[in-house]
């Protein structure tokens, strides 16, 4: 007549049994992180475009337009850039341009999932030849420029956990002696 347990159901138990459920699923699902976007309105002189689009492509933005500002000489620009990369942006677009370009005015535009796997080892014969061996396990970067990992890692550092870090010696013969 159906499922009979040795001992009647507790809540304990289902607590339990949900637990080690949800654990076992996040676990074998691919992880992703989640980033909050931050949309930029400036403007700039033609003599400043180049530098701020330097700028904003080195901290992962996207121009979404550029239009001119009627009587003016100036381009409006409307951009995103990702919320970790925009910390320390207004200095470094104003000494890249010399002046040229206004201080930008930053609004929360949306959330988007960074398609990276922070814990992405390469496994097949190509992926090896590709982004190179690796002779640990774990926590490791890959030599690959992973975003992912690094925000990770930023993270760790800041709240005082423990961060693998890339000064590890892995292969200690292979290092050179620095002259005095």
């Amino acid at each position: 007549d159906g499922f009979k347990c040795a001992k009647p159901l507790s809540g304990g138990m289902v607590v339990s049994a949900l637990r080690s459920g949800i654990r076992c699923s996040l676990l074998t699902r691919p992880s992703r992180l989640m980033e909050s976007h931050l949309k930029l309105t400036l403007h700039s002189s033609l003599a400043g475009i180049g530098s701020l689009y330097s700028v904003l492509s080195k901290r992962r933005g996207k121009v979404l337009e550029d239009s001119m500002v009627e009587g003016t000489d100036l381009l409006m620009i409307t951009a995103t850039i990702p919320h970790a990369e925009s910390f320390g942006l207004a200095p470094e677009v104003f000494r890249q341009s010399s002046g040229e370009v206004t201080a930008p005015e930053l609004i929360f535009s949306h959330w988007e999932q960074l398609d990276q796997d922070p814990f992405w080892i390469p496994t097949s014969l190509e992926e090896r030849e590709d982004f190179g061996e690796i002779s640990q396990n774990g926590d490791v970067s890959t030599g690959m420029d992973n975003t992912a990992l690094k925000y990770i890692r930023q993270v760790r550092e800041r709240k005082g956990l423990w961060v693998d870090s890339s000064r590890t010696v892995v292969a200690a013969e292979k290092q050179r002696t620095m002259k005095r």
